[in-house]
């Protein structure tokens, strides 16, 4: 299974680059025929930039998330050979995608996540060139969140090729051309799951974190379903009125850094931290949670 493993890193992020410039490229010809609003050449220019720095992180940090990876199998505690069959293989993939919902749920739902990961959801657009947004700092989180993988056995290289394919799929989750595909969607990500995904709808925030499959979300509590009443509104609950790649990437870090140096201790300031965006340690907060609860004793959700 060694050349299946290498086929996959074939794959990476870096090289996916030029896939998605591909789709976007489809995507945009398609919008043009259809005579849809989708795109704004500014916004696009930010998510390539952007898609670009993700890019060239990931491949300046891949020799040192390998090595930390070689350094942790030894600390294993199964030895199967998840890459000597297809079932093997598959289990591996399932098990790399479980982690990634809990790694993209927690860049949710703690402050210091979200200020890396916000800078996917700023666009007020939802197109393919949005999926290019991606934050430096996430190429250095998301590889804490797969440890467990190396942990249980699987080989580091194999964790590496099969999360770049869950970001490859993930890519064509990015576009507002394909409606609900029925039966599929009790079962895996579709773009209808991912469209509730970059809303800020109230009803719809924090919701469909799934990687491929949206199994996870209805297992968790954290699945919406797309409504044909109301409609996905995109972007961030307070819109960000910028599209230079500079702001969209540390606009949050700024408030998250200002929010504890008002912290009343360090306790609070630390809460900023790992609470979820919106809380205050004070008890005032507007978390989503909070604000959907309250939506939902008001009977408006």
């Amino acid at each position: 299974m060694l050349e299946f493993l290498q086929g996959l890193l074939a794959i990476r992020d870096v090289d996916q680059l030029w896939l998605l410039i591909g789709f976007i490229g489809v995507e945009v010809a398609l919008t043009w025929v259809l005579r849809k609003k989708f795109y704004a050449a500014t916004d696009s220019l930010c998510s390539v930039t952007l898609g670009i720095a993700y890019a060239v992180v990931i491949a300046l940090s891949a020799a040192t998330v390998l090595a930390v990876y070689y350094w942790t199998a030894q600390f294993a505690v199964l030895e199967f050979d998840w890459a000597g069959s297809v079932v093997g293989i598959l289990g591996a993939y399932v098990l790399v995608d479980f982690l990634f919902y809990w790694y993209h749920r927690a860049i949710h739902e703690m402050r210091v996540g979200w200020a890396a990961h916000v800078v996917h959801h700023s666009s007020q657009f939802l197109n393919a060139g949005t999926a290019l947004r991606s934050s430096f700092v996430e190429a250095w989180i998301e590889p804490l969140f797969l440890l467990p993988a190396i942990l249980l056995g699987v080989d580091p290289l194999m964790v590496v090729a099969l999360i770049s394919l869950n970001h490859l799929y993930q890519y064509w989750l990015h576009t507002r051309l394909i409606p609900k595909l029925g039966p599929v969607e009790w079962v895996f990500n579709t773009p209808s799951h991912h469209r509730v995904h970059h809303a800020s709808n109230l009803r719809y925030c924090d919701k469909n974190y799934a990687g491929t499959l949206i199994i996870w979300d209805r297992l968790f509590g954290t699945f919406e379903a797309e409504r044909a009443d109301e409609p996905c509104i995109f972007g961030i609950r307070h819109p960000l009125e910028s599209r230079n790649p500079l702001t969209a990437t540390f606009h949050e870090w700024g408030a998250l850094v200002r929010d504890m140096r008002a912290a009343p201790s360090i306790g609070a300031a630390l809460g900023h931290l790992v609470h979820a965006p919106g809380w205050s340690p004070h008890g005032d907060g507007e978390t989503t949670r909070a604000l959907q609860a309250r939506a939902r004793a008001g009977g408006a959700l």
